[in-house]
């Protein structure tokens, strides 16, 4: 039988991802739990193994495609078992037709399945993800104007950018972008509109000198420019800054590596904060956008920022405030270690409800971190200071920066959080004891 398999949900606000590398070709045998396909997104690259022992059929995409989640990927022949996952597979327009039919002619369901995106959607508006048709609706961009630099001509918000708006007049015709009924009205009202607002050139045109060069951002770095400028334009950032104390956790971590026992300054500020977070539950949220609602979370899962070859990944450390210190340090190596060589799975890069952001041992006295959409709550830590106090004996401090979704939590509040903080921070031995 043949069996289609589809990208999977992947979670946190994840909808696509772009095929890094096949591992597989067409006609090769395949054993389950071997990997498939490497497939990057905004959160994690992950090889993506195979649920069953078959022959490789037809790949649908190629590598640098950006795939929706719920397309397929691709085909693999399943030896053995001729009407096994038949349920699985009915095309959406002959589902109500004909079902028992479909039963019998396993086949025509998994060609007949569209995996290929169309050029663009109906009534001529070209692809686009629903947070791109909502920023250009904000915006006034026509997106019938633009042909997109992604797959298929699909808009994203890189081709957003410096984009001009459209005339007020123009403006108003196309705002519901799927009613194709009424683009016969706005020609009717402005007939010269559309040859006055003609499509932007691509860049490329452009001359450069010698001494510069285009740099399109592609991959992880692609992903992550996407989420950025969604965390910023969505959420009313504000930071406030604290400073602390850093001699009593710089005496504990001596005091652990004298009895054996290896530590680092980031896993006292991971377990910290989900101790804070007990008393501060509206920062331990994560924002609904379609909704438009907030979910308090009664559990804590810290996201720890970790700075790989490719770019930024933040790995998830999950029930902290269950585990000690120094298991919480052993598991922040581990996740660190193979973040780095992108072998990170699913299940540890999503779910988190706070992020920590540790730019310290690089360098940096103070930064406004950008908020790990769609978290509500951001902490970064940064490098130490040595100052001569008035009694003479020297002194190590650090600043701390947390950012805040303005619009669930009060600037009051994050105030009291920052406070507690500090006073756990300052005595270590409130976290060691938990």
């Amino acid at each position: 039988m043949l069996y289609s398999f589809k990208l999977p949900d992947i979670g946190e606000g994840v909808s696509e991802g772009e095929i890094v590398k096949w591992h597989v070709q067409s006609g090769e045998h395949i054993s389950r739990d071997q990997d498939m396909v490497e497939v990057m997104t905004d959160k994690v690259t992950v090889n993506i193994p195979s649920p069953v022992d078959g022959t490789v059929g037809k790949l649908y995409y190629e590598e640098g495609s950006i795939v929706e989640v719920g397309k397929v990927l691709l085909d693999i022949r399943v030896e053995g078992e001729p009407e096994e996952p038949q349920p699985e597979e009915p095309a959406p327009a002959e589902e109500q037709q004909a079902p028992v039919q479909e039963e019998e002619k396993p086949a025509p369901p998994q060609v007949a399945e569209a995996v290929e995106e169309p050029e663009e959607s109906p009534g001529g508006i070209p692809l686009a993800s629903p947070a791109v048709r909502r920023i250009a609706r904000e915006r006034g961009i026509r997106l019938s104007d633009m042909r997109g630099s992604g797959p298929n001509g699909r808009v994203t918000l890189e081709d957003l950018e410096g984009e001009a708006p459209a005339p007020p007049a123009a403006r108003e015709q196309p705002r519901e972008e799927p009613a194709a009924a009424e683009a016969p009205k706005a020609e009717e009202k402005i007939p010269v509109s559309e040859p006055e607002a003609p499509a932007r050139k691509p860049a490329e045109t452009e001359a450069l000198s010698e001494n510069e060069e285009i740099l399109v951002p592609k991959g992880l770095r692609r992903l992550i420019f996407e989420k950025m400028t969604k965390s910023k334009q969505i959420i009313p950032h504000f930071t406030i800054f604290e400073e602390i104390n850093v001699g009593p956790i710089r005496e504990n971590v001596e005091k652990l590596k004298r009895d054996g026992i290896t530590v680092t300054f980031t896993p006292f500020f991971v377990k910290a904060a989900a101790l804070a977070l007990k008393d501060f539950p509206y920062l331990n949220a994560t924002y609904d956008e379609e909704n438009r609602r907030y979910i308090l979370k009664k559990y804590y899962n810290i996201g720890v920022a970790i700075d790989t070859p490719d770019g930024l990944t933040v790995a998830v450390a999950k029930g902290v405030g269950r585990k000690s210190l120094v298991a919480l340090s052993s598991e922040i190596s581990d996740l660190a270690g193979r973040a780095r060589e992108n072998k990170l799975k699913l299940d540890e890069v999503q779910g988190s409800t706070f992020t920590v952001t540790n730019v310290g041992s690089i360098a940096g006295i103070m930064s406004t971190p950008i908020i790990n959409y769609p978290e509500v709550a951001i902490l970064g830590v940064h490098r130490t200071l040595t100052e001569i106090g008035k009694d003479g004996v020297e002194k190590e401090k650090m600043y701390l920066s947390l950012s805040c979704d303005h619009r669930l939590v009060d600037g009051a509040v994050a105030a009291r959080f920052i406070k507690r903080l500090k006073g756990l921070l300052e005595e270590p031995i409130l976290i060691l004891s938990q």
